[in-house]
């Protein structure tokens, strides 16, 4: 499938107290900080962040094409106040149906419990359903953690599954929870909701 050069429109988005943007080389400090959070690393698949790998993981990210199918497009997300960058979500669109896509989201632990996360997701579902006409939108999630799958039910997502000791994780088989939400269903959830980034 050809490359849609209207992902080339989809940052920086914007919400009343958010951008989300590209990283850049002025990032890699604030993101060493909270990659190198246990209590953040705890549900992701790393457990700590040299500063080398940081500064590689920004340039890497400078440049990802937008919108490539398979490929992870981490995307900053700063305080419009002051413009620090709080954390990244995260986009792939696959790589069998551009139509679909994979989201997820890291928040610094002294952001989290204040709607950034419901804030920064609502605005880029918004652009992935509106914009870009996507069919459906995943993720999935560790099913103790609870923080993560209420944000997603809060979105609007359906739980469609529940992979019981399905992947081998930090040491121990961990459960899954697998969410998803249609465009239909966005579209109606917007249409009952005037205020959809109400956290």
């Amino acid at each position: 499938m050809a490359f849609d050069e209207r992902w080339l429109q989809l940052l920086p988005l914007e919400s009343p107290r958010l951008v989300l943007r590209r990283f850049t080389r002025l990032d890699a400090e604030a993101f060493l900080a909270y990659r190198n959070d246990p209590a953040v690393a705890r549900f992701q698949g790393w457990e700590s962040c040299s500063l080398a790998a940081a500064a590689a993981f920004v340039a890497r990210q400078e440049v990802q094409e937008i919108g490539a199918p398979g490929h992870w497009l981490q995307i900053a997300i700063a305080l419009k106040e002051g413009g620090d960058i709080i954390g990244d979500c995260a986009l792939k669109i696959s790589a069998l149906d551009a139509r679909q896509a994979t989201i997820g989201i890291t928040l610094s632990r002294s952001c989290q419990g204040h709607g950034y996360a419901y804030e920064a997701l609502s605005a880029l579902l918004a652009h992935v359903f509106g914009r870009m006409r996507l069919h459906r939108v995943q993720a999935d999630t560790d099913p103790d953690n609870t923080p993560a799958w209420n944000l997603l039910e809060r979105l609007g997502m359906r739980r469609e599954g529940h992979f019981r000791q399905s992947l081998w994780f930090k040491g121990r088989w961990a459960d899954e929870y697998f969410y998803a939400i249609l465009r239909a269903d966005w579209l109606e959830r917007r249409n009952q909701s005037p205020c959809p980034l109400r956290p």
